[in-house]
């Protein structure tokens, strides 16, 4: 009898689990969020593809609560999200934004060690990290790219962030 209730109480408590897993891993839909419909947008810079840009859709509408964004690929291709988790963008007119910035030299890991950490230091204070970006600014500030999307439906459409450039952001 003993074997029969541990047996129960282990089911019990295992149904219980996936039923919680299940209910936390679904992302309950803000009632308020548009519709939304799958839009790929290709990036290129002096007409190759442009890797890990960052792209966001900006409303032209004021009172638009809803952003939509992404990341490019090595294939400088961007699928875009609703705030970061509902997949797909809602419809209407967006300014689009392009950035693409990188750490220069990459931060190391901290030292592990005395003799490390001076080391460290020294390199810190004689060579600091620098952020750069390697995009265009007009391609960076909603009111000043001149990259902008209408959306109405699925779609795909690609854009040029012009000349690569690399400028020490302060």
């Amino acid at each position: 009898m003993m074997k029969n209730f541990n047996f129960n109480v282990a089911l019990i408590a295992i149904v219980c689990s996936e039923l919680l897993i299940l209910s936390g891993c679904s992302k309950s839909r803000p009632s308020d969020l548009p519709e939304l419909v799958p839009v790929t947008l290709k990036i290129t810079q002096e007409g190759k593809p442009l890797a890990g840009a960052t792209v966001n859709l900006s409303a032209t509408d004021p009172i638009s609560v809803y952003t939509a964004a992404g990341s490019t690929d090595e294939n400088g291709v961007c699928l875009l999200y609703t705030h970061g988790q509902y997949k797909g963008s809602p419809l209407g007119k967006f300014k689009v934004r392009v950035s693409r910035t990188e750490i220069i030299p990459k931060p190391t890991p901290r030292p592990k060690s005395a003799a490390e950490n001076e080391v460290f230091m020294k390199n810190a204070k004689t060579n600091p990290p620098k952020t750069y970006q390697f995009v265009e600014e007009v391609y960076t500030k909603a009111e000043l790219t001149p990259l902008e999307i209408e959306i109405t439906g699925a779609m795909e459409k690609s854009f040029d962030v012009g000349k690569a450039v690399k400028v020490v952001i302060p």
